[in-house]
């Protein structure tokens, strides 16, 4: 069974490259084995995203022509805060 093609976003590796060393290996391995690790599609207002825990950070993707791009990290206590915004620009370039 072929993988399915992994795209992060450059913001997402500026965040991982800003951890310490442990928790930075983690997060490389984690996203580098998506789609199999600690998973969750989102639902309500998030429906149609996913995210990934590693351990407090929350790195939420999709499935978008035939590939998972991850495009938002953050804390857990964060992420879904911050997270309607980065949809919503996300939505309006895939629509420009």
């Amino acid at each position: 069974m072929s993988r399915i093609p992994v795209v992060v976003a450059e913001p997402v590796w500026q965040y991982v490259r800003g951890l310490a060393p442990e928790p930075r290996r983690r997060c490389k391995a984690a996203l580098l084995g998506l789609p199999d690790g600690d998973t969750r599609q989102l639902e309500g207002e998030y429906a149609g995203f996913h995210r990934l825990r590693v351990g407090s950070l929350r790195f939420v993707y999709r499935l978008h022509e035939g590939r998972i791009e991850v495009f938002f990290a953050e804390q857990r206590h964060l992420v879904y805060d911050l997270l309607a915004a980065h949809i919503a620009r996300l939505v309006e370039g895939d629509q420009g």
